[in-house]
């Protein structure tokens, strides 16, 4: 089926960080359609619908479908080792000189050592600040098993793509994590099917035995009918109650313990409820989880920027092409310049029409109702105008954090970096200060803002 623009795949993203790695140079042919397809967007939404033109464009190197196809051929393994795993735990936990499977085993191998884990995964998720923030054991082990059937050519994306972190690492770990929560829906499935196996095909019984006379009885029956609340009211018959605890308790000299219906039905039931059920619904979140990380995916890496800048550079546009709304630029340097003088650049090379000019001051406590009236008149974003030698990192990621309170995460910003010169006319930035302002900008990893750097117009022959 064939995806709608800009709507990305886990294939997708291992490609595009093997070609963004290798340097490909755009044509301009190819930098004007990534513009064309990005028109009319912002931000993250422009950047995906106009690189994914890119990366068919550039081709594509067959490391993200052999990727991908070793995650398959790693979740195949899985399941089938989860599922002949839970069939063996099964027969493991039926005692031959008992004649029975031994209940209170059952409840705290099969479905309390599944729950430690799930806790303990989930602590650990937590800690790290959701899935993009670290593998952990099981998703580490997948991670490594994908990677080697994928052959060498995985190590170069790999650390771009999780160790650097990122939306798109946090697809990768959905991904992970959905093959995970298969394997434990498929140990569930060998659970299942091993007790309906010795249920169908063997005369087995049901046990259990303590050195105790009231205290293991009491909590068995109590755990029972705790995890027996979801199907008790419609289905009694697969709770064992009082009596059937106490007749099931194994003692010396019993020559074979008894197999009362209503164990394995609350076995069974318990399996489905409490061990494969929570699978199910761990695994439609890591689905959900994926297809959210990959649809929200904003490419704020450094060399994502940088390429992005690259082919998104601005030329010349025609009068009628200008746009129409406004924007409201922030002399944040004092530089002197003037808007006269910046007002070609800013309409014909970054095409925003500027409709206030203003110092940073507008946007000092106090002055809200200054910065209101001033923003009203720039619904196309925000420009600071800045100069190369006046970086100051702390300084400006303040003024930034301050603008997007007032104006919200989506209105585009914008940094203009230019130098006054000796004839108090803008020039162009040194290369070393404008390495270090792209350095800043990307830093901030926020899709709605930018950083331009001042060039003067060729004159014309």
């Amino acid at each position: 089926m064939p995806r709608e623009p800009g709507q990305w795949s886990l294939q997708d993203v291992v490609d595009f960080e093997t070609e963004a790695a290798a340097g490909h140079r755009a044509p301009v042919e190819v930098a004007e359609s990534v513009r064309k397809a990005a028109g009319g967007l912002d931000g993250a939404a422009a950047r995906r619908a106009g690189l994914r033109v890119w990366l068919e464009a550039v081709g594509r190197s067959g490391n993200g479908a052999a990727f991908v196809s070793a995650l398959g051929m790693v979740a195949a393994l899985l399941a089938a080792a989860a599922f002949l795993t839970g069939t063996g735990v099964v027969s493991g936990l039926r005692d031959g000189e008992k004649g029975g499977v031994h209940v209170t085993l059952f409840l705290a191998v099969i479905i309390g050592g599944q729950w430690v884990l799930l806790v303990a995964a989930g602590g650990a998720w937590l800690a790290r600040g959701r899935a993009a923030g670290g593998l952990g054991v099981a998703r580490g082990l997948i991670a490594r098993l994908a990677r080697r059937f994928a052959g060498p050519a995985a190590d170069g994306w790999w650390s771009r793509l999780v160790a650097e972190g990122g939306v798109g690492g946090a697809a990768m770990l959905w991904r992970i994590g959905r093959i995970a929560q298969m394997a434990g829906v498929f140990f569930n499935l060998g659970v299942l099917a091993g007790l309906g196996g010795l249920v169908l095909l063997r005369h087995i019984g049901f046990f259990w035995e303590t050195t105790t006379e009231v205290a293991m009885h009491s909590l068995l029956e109590r755990v029972c009918g705790f995890l027996a609340v979801p199907w008790a009211a419609w289905w009694p018959e697969a709770v064992p109650d009082a009596a059937v605890i106490g007749a099931s308790r194994w003692l010396p000299g019993r020559e074979s313990s008894p197999g009362p219906a209503e164990w394995w039905r609350f076995l069974l039931m318990a399996t489905l409820v409490w061990g494969l059920l929570p699978r199910v619904v761990l695994w439609l979140v890591a689905w959900r989880g994926e297809r959210a990380a990959l649809a929200d995916l904003d490419f704020q890496g450094r060399h994502h920027r940088a390429l992005w800048r690259e082919l998104t550079a601005t030329g010349r546009v025609d009068a009628d092409e200008l746009p129409p709304d406004g924007v409201l630029v922030l002399d944040v340097g004092g530089s002197g310049l003037s808007m006269e003088a910046l007002r070609p650049f800013l309409l014909r090379r970054m095409r925003v029409n500027p409709t206030a000019w203003h110092s940073v001051a507008v946007l000092d406590e106090g002055e809200e109702k200054a910065a209101s009236v001033a923003l009203a008149k720039a619904p196309a974003g925000l420009v600071f105008l800045a100069e190369g030698w006046a970086l100051s990192p702390a300084r400006m990621a303040a003024l930034h954090a301050k603008a997007r309170e007032n104006v919200g995460p989506r209105l585009p910003i914008r940094f203009l970096v230019v130098n006054a010169g000796a004839d108090g006319l803008p020039e162009s930035p040194t290369a070393e200060e404008w390495r270090e302002w792209e350095r800043f900008t990307d830093g901030l990893r926020d899709p709605e803002t930018e950083v331009v750097r001042y060039e003067a117009d060729e004159p014309a022959v």
